[in-house]
């Protein structure tokens, strides 16, 4: 039963005690916001970490853009705004160049380097997202490109769990170099279990024409983290959707990136297998603030919540301040 505190937290977000009371207390995965939702709240990102908290989660997980005044300060900066408002963070999202010969060698070292970082807040994984397809992005990842990348990634995941201990989790994402079912089988082919992992992004394994639970059931040893975002139907490989991902240019005219729920993506059947495997790790709800006509950011996180309590049934804490 809820008492007074655990009641007024919940129905103050619009949610009713009963719908709270079905989350399951055995779940270990934690859930964090992205700090790309909050990019246009002043100041950033004060003002969104003290929301991810009012709404109950665990955690923050940033791109490195979203918390570029803190990187040149000791962590302890970064971590009393955390602290503060009770959340964890989950990890830094980073980028680099993965196959310009020239940018490589600082590639490597800025990896390493946000590591060492991370590291110190208890960050298990570091989440990046590969560079840009080259060309008019039509091609897939030819095997001498795949292999070349796959001893750049091996050597930074070498790197970053020996010095640091820290996973380095790769991020198949639309317009990027892994993109698409071919180029995420070689890359797990060809890197090493050891070094080498995965963040499985629904929305955007969607896109690419992979299915995001196979892709999670196939590869579940070297997961590192789950990101949460929804596609429309019609962009469901679990339908016949093949990808590759529409174009940036149409994603600039009408935003892909949709609430949870809206059917592209089976979430009960993820969240049912990351059940069976008693998974313990960061679920992140990887949203961008809302564009015109799309409603305002509390609307969202309305959303998100009523979504993850009431269908996924899961266990947030209780809101705060």
């Amino acid at each position: 039963m809820l008492n007074r505190r655990e009641f007024l937290g919940t129905t103050a977000l619009g949610i009713s005690a009963a719908t709270a009371a079905q989350a399951l207390p055995s779940d270990k995965m934690r859930f964090a916001m992205s700090g790309h939702e909050f990019r246009k709240m002043q100041p950033h990102p004060e003002a969104g970490i003290k929301m991810t908290a009012r709404y109950g989660y665990h955690g923050l997980e940033p791109f490195q853009e979203d918390v570029a005044k803190y990187l040149d300060k000791p962590p302890e900066a970064l971590k009393q705004v955390l602290e503060a408002s009770g959340l964890a963070l989950c990890t830094i999202g980073s980028g680099g160049q993965y196959q310009d010969p020239a940018k490589i060698p600082q590639t490597i070292e800025n990896n390493v380097a946000r590591c060492r970082y991370i590291a110190s807040f208890g960050c298990k994984h570091l989440k990046v997202n590969l560079n840009r397809r080259r060309g008019d992005g039509l091609a897939n990842l030819s095997p001498e490109d795949a292999k070349a990348l796959a001893r750049t990634l091996n050597e930074i995941g070498k790197r970053t769990m020996g010095e640091a201990g820290v996973k380095f989790a790769f991020h198949p994402h639309c317009w990027t170099i892994v993109e698409r079912e071919p180029e995420l089988r070689q890359m797990m082919d060809l890197t090493d279990p050891r070094f080498v992992y995965l963040i499985a992004d629904t929305c955007h394994l969607s896109l690419g024409g992979i299915d995001p639970v196979k892709a999670v059931r196939d590869y579940y040893s070297r997961l590192a983290a789950v990101h949460l975002k929804d596609c429309e139907p019609k962009y469901s490989p679990a339908r016949g959707w093949k990808g590759p991902a529409p174009s940036e240019e149409e994603h600039n005219r009408v935003n892909l990136y949709k609430r949870l729920g809206t059917g592209g993506v089976d979430f009960p059947a993820l969240f049912r297998l990351l059940r069976e495997r008693d998974y313990d790790g960061w679920v992140t709800l990887d949203f961008d603030t809302p564009r015109p006509g799309e409603g305002t950011v509390e609307e969202d996180m309305n959303s998100h919540r009523k979504y993850l309590v009431e269908t996924l049934h899961v266990t947030l804490r209780n809101g705060q301040g």
